[in-house]
């Protein structure tokens, strides 16, 4: 058994993910991928310009490559195009994660040139950094209501079906993995969730996040200019590639971190504990990106 995680410990692929060029220099020699582009906003989809700067690194230092795609309106479909023809034209080999069901099936079309890898907002995991703290044991709550009546409220544990389940996400199904793989899906990535993984039967190949897994993601962006309140989703000058916020709440152990649309939390990646779920990426996710 030592043997063979040692062989696992071997191949095991680390990729650095990044939306600007600047944080380029942010990659060394432990990585051997580079995840390039937005995962949750269309208006941060990279330029073919751009695309190009990074295929250039990428191939200069023998890396693999792999563009990631955000949930898209229409006008953000026509902007992918774009980039899948330019990649095309230009024999790029590539693996595209797709976050979007529309965009999974322009690639399909494709008949096989590009691989494809089902992004963290399709493989729908239960996100909710609260979640360990329901699985626990707690002590009666007292409450005192308005007419000074006091309400005993008595936190009972989960049962173990629910435990299980609470791991797991759909993709736990061989129909589902069936149907993703004739739709040309070959992996899928995952989050580092905070309740645990069970990847119970899950035969596609597995790529798991570190440190951030994201919470919600929403098509308002809280963060964009003061015309985002008049003009909605059609104005965005990228304050979210220059800051973040950080929330706290008694409730919750996590500090939660708001980026752009998308909120996350803290959970890094034991390389061991990955090995033990069949994981063959692992991929480092910077704030900002």
């Amino acid at each position: 058994m030592l043997a063979n995680n040692l062989t696992m410990i071997l191949v095991m692929e680390r990729a650095i993910h990044i939306t600007k060029l600047e944080n380029l220099e942010r990659w060394n020699y432990r990585y051997q991928r580079i995840y390039w582009g937005a995962e949750f906003c269309q208006n941060l989809i990279p330029e073919i310009e751009e695309t190009e700067k990074v295929l250039r690194f990428v191939e200069d230092r023998n890396l693999s490559f792999t563009l990631v795609t955000p949930f898209v309106t229409e006008r953000g479909l026509e902007k992918l195009e774009e980039i899948f023809e330019w990649l095309k034209a230009n024999r790029a080999s590539c693996e595209i994660v797709v976050n979007d069901w529309g965009v999974l099936e322009m690639l399909r079309r494709d008949n096989g040139f590009f691989k494809i890898a089902l992004g963290r907002l399709l493989t729908r995991q239960q996100r909710d950094p609260s979640i360990k703290k329901l699985l626990k044991k707690q002590l009666p709550t007292a409450v005192k209501t308005k007419d000074d009546k006091i309400i005993i409220y008595v936190h009972r544990v989960p049962a173990k079906s629910y435990q299980t389940g609470i791991k797991k996400s759909y993709l736990n199904s061989k129909s589902a993995q069936d149907f993703l793989s004739r739709l040309g899906v070959e992996r899928v990535e995952l989050n580092n969730i905070i309740q645990g993984l069970n990847v119970e039967g899950l035969y596609l190949r597995k790529s798991l996040y570190t440190p951030y897994i994201n919470i919600s993601t929403t098509r308002f962006c809280p963060m964009e200019t003061k015309y985002q309140k008049i003009y909605r989703i059609n104005v965005c000058k990228k304050e979210c590639q220059a800051r973040y916020d950080e929330l706290r709440n008694k409730g919750i152990s996590k500090v939660i971190y708001k980026i752009g649309n998308t909120t996350f939390y803290r959970n890094p990646v034991k390389i061991s504990g990955a090995i033990n779920f069949g994981v063959d990426r692992i991929v480092y996710q910077l704030l900002n990106c």
